[in-house]
């Protein structure tokens, strides 16, 4: 590279100071740096916020999962407890006691009622007038419980009780009640239907969650209806004062973050309010859980990074041995210290040198990357080594073309695009004219934009390449490219196979899209007999 240097100072006199083109290599290299650093960090926030809405998504349907499958529990009470109401007419309550048929029929009802461990009739009082209990849940006075009480306050619902304990190992249930009504509007009694809290576990267990993943129901004052996994049989209450039922009582339904009080595990929570039962719903999944798969995509980028780094600080310390080199050559005489001298005051050549050095550079990772891709035998890592051969190859082009057309910074469209095709035909085709490409590109861009344009192009060209024609058919792709009305249009159009319903794993798709929006423009990817891929980008 040229460079240059003006008259040697007296020692003394002289400040200490890099040579320029050392001067220059150190601010590529740390504007590289920083560049990829944010670049890193921009990447990995964005795929942080993506992968927050997926999980947040997800456990928004659970939620709502959660809420049918309780509703659907309380409308299948609602209308057992509506035939034992319709049963019973207008008979006094108490004559129930006596009846044996009544208590046959109760039985034969709640046999019906899956999960079903129990039944009862209270009076207004509060006491048992019939009861099919095989818990001991209605041998008492009702009138201090749960469920008496909130079925009297609200006599036209079925409500649901907080979670109660069955005797010995009988396990938990939950009561759902009625108020009957009486004369003057107010209720001579109340029906009540136990259901075994397996429905509820049953149903979540074969949602299969992740490890530690929870789905709850409660009353709005805390009361615990349902929690799987379940809690210690002496946990039955939420404080309504702190977290979760704090963010339950800012809106309808939502997602947040939060330290569960049962096991002190921290999740991501979607929630539901159902207002006309004074219940919620909510389904939550680690956090640990929710960002696993992001933790590993950030630390492979950073090792990507670091590797990529790692390449161009060797290469940098290269290149600078080089330029110290040269410099002390240049000493031995002032004549042709001049020339570079003067060489140097001229803008173009300037930049035809750094583009030429550049492509250099570019063309020795390429040669790395090829030499260890020969030690490679995992095919999908050979994969992988090619699509960064040909992304470094796309980039090297912009340079090669500036510096053979002798343009400073801006990149002859028709010329890049041609070489570009010519380059990825011959390194995919499997036979000759197997598939052709065919270019109708003109016009001149800045360099800024010309780079991710190459990278975007080699992109969906190798995607054509390798999947549109992968079985050996003929086939052409056609390349466009068109200034219209302050935007630039390009296009990449093939009448290969198409896309599959659900693209691959790999990082193409999201390539485009970034490079996309580094151009400030939106992308369009869809099927029309064949895949078209189109971006618009401003002018």
């Amino acid at each position: 590279m040229a460079g240059g240097y003006g008259e040697k100072e007296p020692d003394a006199a002289r400040p200490s100071r890099l040579p320029r083109p050392r001067l220059l290599l150190a601010l590529i290299i740390a504007i590289a740096v920083l560049g990829g650093i944010a670049g890193l960090a921009t990447l990995t926030w964005f795929d942080y916020q993506a992968t927050l809405a997926d999980w947040s998504t997800n456990l928004r349907l659970s939620a709502r999962l959660v809420e049918s499958h309780t509703r659907a529990a309380h409308g299948a009470s609602h209308a057992h407890l509506g035939t034992v109401i319709a049963h019973l007419g207008d008979r006094p309550l108490a004559d129930l006691r006596a009846s044996g048929k009544d208590r046959e029929w109760l039985d034969n009802l709640l046999t019906s009622l899956p999960h079903g461990v129990g039944a009862a009739i209270h009076d207004e009082r509060g006491d048992p007038v019939l009861a099919i209990d095989r818990l001991g849940l209605f041998a008492a006075n009702a009138i201090q419980r749960d469920y008496f009480t909130r079925a009297m306050k609200r006599p036209d619902h079925t409500v649901m009780s907080a979670v109660v304990p069955g005797r010995g190992d009988q396990g938990r249930v939950i009561i759902f009640s009625r108020a009957i009504p009486g004369g003057g509007g107010r209720p001579r009694g109340v029906a009540e239907i136990a259901i075994n809290t397996d429905y509820f576990i049953g149903f979540y267990r074969d949602m299969q969650p992740e490890p530690r993943s929870i789905f709850l129901v409660s009353h709005t004052d805390g009361g615990l209806v349902a929690r799987y996994p379940l809690p210690e049989a002496t946990f039955t209450r939420f404080d309504t004062t702190k977290a979760p039922f704090t963010d339950f009582a800012r809106e309808q339904a939502g997602v947040f973050r939060s330290t569960s009080v049962v096991d002190g595990i921290e999740r991501l929570v979607a929630f539901r309010n159902l207002t006309d039962m004074e219940m919620v719903v909510a389904s939550g999944t680690p956090i640990e859980a929710v960002f696993r798969e992001w933790e590993i995509r950030s630390r492979r980028n950073a090792l990507l990074f670091v590797t990529a780094m790692a390449l161009m600080l060797i290469l940098a310390a290269i290149t600078s041995e080089s330029l110290r080199h040269e410099a002390r050559l240049l000493t031995t005489g002032e004549r042709r210290t001049r020339e570079l001298t003067n060489a140097l005051t001229e803008k173009d050549v300037l930049f035809q040198e750094v583009h030429h050095r550049v492509k250099n550079n570019l063309q020795v990772i390429s040669s790395l990357l090829t030499m260890q891709s020969l030690h490679v035998t995992d095919e999908k890592v050979k994969a992988t080594l090619k699509d960064a051969l040909d992304r470094i190859h796309s980039m090297g082009l912009v340079h090669q073309t500036l510096y053979e057309r002798n343009l400073a910074s801006n990149v002859d469209l028709g010329t890049y695009f041609g070489k570009l095709a010519e380059a990825l035909a011959g390194s995919y085709s499997s036979s000759p004219g197997g598939v052709t490409v065919e270019v109708e590109v003109e016009g001149i861009l800045d360099l800024e934009r010309a780079v991710p344009l190459g990278m975007l192009a080699n992109e969906v060209l190798s995607n054509a390449m390798k999947h549109a024609f992968s079985d050996g058919r003929r086939g052409t792709i056609w390349i466009t490219l068109m200034r219209e009305a302050g935007e630039w249009h390009f296009t990449v159009r093939d009448n290969g196979v198409g896309m599959p319903d659900k693209p691959g794993r790999g990082i193409g798709i999201g390539l485009i899209r970034a490079l996309s929006r580094q151009l400030g423009g939106r992308s369009h990817i869809f099927v029309d007999e064949g895949t078209v891929v189109s971006v618009t980008f401003p002018a």
